[in-house]
């Protein structure tokens, strides 16, 4: 099935496919992206003290799609898996293997990966979309497949952050969050946290990482994920449903006085009363 791959038409129409109800009771949440997602299910069915579903309650259903060395343009061809389960949340961990090739920008792979977000939202309808923090690479201890400079490589990691923080907090919707990672941002940590490879996590990054997801669903399904700016640095905090909530609070108010108004002018009362809303 081809997906558009341009969707700037569908932003903000959150109306034009039924969202989906999160509740904990039978959720579906979907794990998609690049090699770490494979990396975790495989780190999971490995590890008998570690469950698919997260330990969410109330029998919920995770399934996990990674395709390694893929970038966004790459995910998009395999949408359908995502259509086909049809997720009330869908965790992406993107973003990484885009901002190694030198011949992107940080912004053009955080435009890719808000197109991307469109498309999940309002084509295929998929209820909350949680974009996973883009990470830092550690200097390698042994051959890597993918070597890179690394100072240039996570100084790009903080931009492209940064653009998808930007993206974020201007979408209105509040259906689309940055999940801020924990623990994997100071140099000690960064050390146990990632393979000798210096690019993918070891048991100890997979526990984390495992302990993040879980953390970024259940904020979703309380409405309580803030958005954090930087690589590791929370530098600043928007709240997305604070900010929706607040223009409609707004939008409701004019509306009741437009009804007011209108009321009284039933009654001839209206020439006595003040003009409330200019139009």
């Amino acid at each position: 099935m081809a997906w558009c791959t341009q969707t700037k038409e569908f932003r903000n129409k959150e109306h034009s496919l039924p969202v989906k109800m999160a509740v904990v009771k039978g959720l579906k949440v979907k794990l998609f992206g690049h090699s770490f997602v494979k990396r975790l299910k495989d780190y999971i069915q490995n590890d008998s003290s570690q469950r698919h579903d997260l330990n969410l309650q109330g029998n919920a259903l995770v399934q996990y799609s990674g395709f390694p060395g893929a970038p966004v343009k790459v995910l998009r061809r395999h949408l359908e898996i995502v259509s086909d389960f049809s997720p009330d949340i869908l965790v992406l961990i993107i973003g990484t293997i885009d901002i190694y090739n030198s011949d992107v920008t940080p912004e053009s792979v955080a435009r890719d990966i808000e197109n991307l977000i469109d498309t999940l939202l309002f084509v295929i309808g998929v209820g909350k979309v949680i974009v996973l923090q883009v990470l830092h690479r550690q200097v390698p201890l042994s051959h890597t497949r993918y070597p890179v400079d690394v100072d240039w490589f996570n100084a790009r990691v903080d931009d492209l952050n940064s653009h998808l923080i930007e993206m974020l907090n201007g979408t209105g919707h509040g259906r689309s969050y940055l999940w801020r990672m924990k623990g994997f941002w100071s140099p000690a940590s960064k050390q146990q946290n990632f393979a000798d490879d210096g690019c993918h996590l070891s048991s100890a990054g997979q526990l984390r990482l495992i302990t993040n997801v879980r953390a970024a669903v259940v904020a979703a399904l309380k409405g309580s994920i803030c958005l954090s700016l930087g690589g590791g640095s929370l530098l600043a905090v928007f709240c997305l449903p604070v900010m929706y909530i607040r223009e409609n609070i707004y939008n409701m108010f004019a509306l009741i006085m437009y009804n007011v108004i209108m009321y009284l002018s039933v009654f001839g009362i209206y020439n006595k009363c003040p003009v409330f809303i200019q139009t």
